[in-house]
């Protein structure tokens, strides 16, 4: 009781000081541009579920690349330090379906189309969006694009991945070395694991295209770093797919929005609800708690889970309860990997037939070029 007052309070102070701050940058003349930050989308038997933020343009979103630290830091600060705009109104058009929507008090909106709204082609489909009203600001119509993942028909299994630690050197579960990583670098900077991209694209290719399998990137990371992420994909050439990132704010309800288990178990779930027929591989790191995450979908998905691969950065030193959640991996079925690169999850991949054997001789020799750089990990 005393937690969840204290909670109420802190939000009803947060809550006061942003309508404060908010009054006195309109009276000052300080009001920055609004802009509609769209995340990528999922289109699902239950119909397209879209979201995104309306947010004040402060010129860290889609910033040029640079090598100053000094600059990054600025960056960071401002891409957290977010001006947000509540009750903000979007409308939406897919197709011949329209409607509108309206921003919660952190500037997010979500809302799912019903199916048969539009045709939809794999692997992507537009939602065409406008911000039509911000209140205070001096504004004129705002158009903005979110690319939906559409799975194919002849899409045999899903990929669900984690990013931190497990395609992009973070530190997540090191402080310090995740301050400075996230905070010190840009996407341009930041390094991918040895053999993601390869192992990545194999695993996504198929009989309708390179991008015949989805690939879901699920983490506690927030939302903040959404156009990070997704130009890193872009730059590695790691096929991109929708993020399921975080919250990351105070609500009446809880702290920083809750946990990291907690969230991605919940991520899984809307995955697998999108894509009711197709098995999943799942892969992630030991630095966390994926290891555990991953045997309880098992539990809750028997059958769906067909291999897990985890990348150990914790030098074989594992929490009881993540060996315990691999070993029931195990005991079910599940095929498992547990090693310091992905040569072990691309060889169990291609020996149940997920990728080829040229695939795997190419990951294999990426990773070998790397650890011959004296970079493997």
């Amino acid at each position: 009781m005393v937690e969840r007052a204290l909670r109420r309070t802190v939000h009803w102070v947060e809550n006061r000081w942003d309508r404060a701050r908010f009054a006195v940058k309109r009276r000052a003349g300080w009001l920055g541009t609004p802009m509609i930050l769209a995340f990528h989308g999922i289109a699902g038997p239950d119909g397209v579920w879209v979201r995104g933020r309306v947010l004040e343009e402060n010129g860290a979103i889609g910033a040029p690349p640079t090598t100053s630290t000094i600059q990054n830091i600025r960056l960071s600060i401002k891409r957290y330090e977010t001006d947000e705009i509540r009750k903000a109104k979007v409308a939406w058009r897919f197709g011949e379906a329209k409607g509108q929507v309206v921003t919660d008090e952190e500037g997010y909106f979500e809302f799912v189309i019903p199916p048969g709204a539009d045709p939809l082609e794999a692997p992507w489909a537009i939602v065409e969006l406008e911000l039509i009203d911000a209140p205070g600001y001096d504004m004129a119509p705002l158009g903005a694009e979110a690319w939906i993942r559409v799975v194919s028909d002849k899409a045999e299994y899903g990929v669900i991945s984690d990013i931190d630690d497990t395609i992009v050197k973070t530190g997540a579960f090191n402080f310090l070395k995740h301050w400075r990583t996230v905070v010190a670098n840009s996407a341009e900077s930041r390094t991918a694991f040895p053999g993601v991209s390869e192992f990545y694209r194999a695993l996504a290719k198929g009989a309708n295209g390179p991008e015949t399998h989805p690939v879901f990137y699920v983490s506690s990371s927030p939302w903040n770093l959404f156009d990070l992420f997704d130009r890193f994909l872009t730059i590695h050439e790691i096929p991109r797919g929708p993020m399921m990132l975080k919250d990351f704010g105070l609500d009446k309800a809880k702290w920083l929005t809750g946990g990291h288990d907690g969230h991605k178990g919940e991520m899984i779930d809307q995955i697998l609800a999108a894509c009711p027929s197709l098995p999943f591989l799942l892969i992630g790191d030991s630095g966390q708690d994926d290891g555990a995450i991953y045997a309880d979908a098992a539990r809750r998905y028997p059958g769906r889970i067909r291999q897990v691969h985890i990348r150990d950065v914790t030098k074989g030193v594992l929490k009881d309860h993540i060996t315990d959640g691999i070993e029931d991996l195990r005991q079910s079925g599940v095929t498992v990997t547990l090693a310091p690169t992905l040569q072990a999850a691309a060889s169990a991949a291609e020996k149940a037939g997920y990728i080829t054997a040229g695939d795997l001789l190419r990951i294999e020799n990426r990773i070998g070029e790397r650890r011959a750089e004296g970079s493997a990990a």
